[in-house]
């Protein structure tokens, strides 16, 4: 992923000293008077507020003085989004890069597979019992049908380390 190029010529670039993200509260100045001596403090801020960034100072604001800057002039309020390498990031929040787009095939295939077994219904796969089986206090018969549980192994099945079954015959 490229940065903008006004970040190069940012003045906080390469202190490493300070800490503009989570800075501790004896920095909090520090961070300040350094902004305000920066060249592209509008183009920080402006960057901050159109994506809602909820940590840090940027452009010698932090995340309250934002959320009242946002709430007025219609931006989104500085909000915490989800991990990189998760569904949420990927669908709620348009993060594209390699770790959310993997972590969105993987949901997608999921819940494709759980709209399928829905679709099929418990009898896709009837079972057949071979031998009389005593459920509580009557007897199922050989050759009886039995309706499958979901989540439930079926007679010749176990469950993987997944949560999936299956077949051990």
């Amino acid at each position: 992923m490229r940065l903008p190029e006004w970040r190069t010529r940012a003045a906080c670039r390469g202190r490493l000293d300070l800490d503009f993200i989570d800075p501790a509260d004896e920095q909090i100045d520090q961070c300040r008077v350094i902004c305000t001596e920066c060249t592209v403090r509008e183009l920080c801020l402006a960057e901050a507020l159109t994506t809602g960034e909820a940590w840090g100072i940027w452009g010698g604001l932090d995340a309250d003085e934002r959320a009242a800057i946002a709430a007025q002039a219609g931006h989104p309020a500085p909000a915490i989004r989800p991990t990189h390498g998760t569904n949420a990031r990927y669908a709620k929040h348009g993060c594209r890069c390699t770790s959310c787009t993997h972590a969105h095939a993987e949901y997608e295939r999921e819940r494709r597979a759980r709209v399928r077994a829905r679709a099929q219904g418990p009898w896709a796969r009837p079972i057949v019992l071979s031998k009389p089986v005593r459920t509580g206090g009557r007897w199922a018969s050989a050759g009886q049908y039995v309706l499958p549980l979901l989540g439930v192994p079926t007679p010749g099945e176990q469950a993987t380390e997944t949560g999936r079954f299956v077949s051990v015959a």
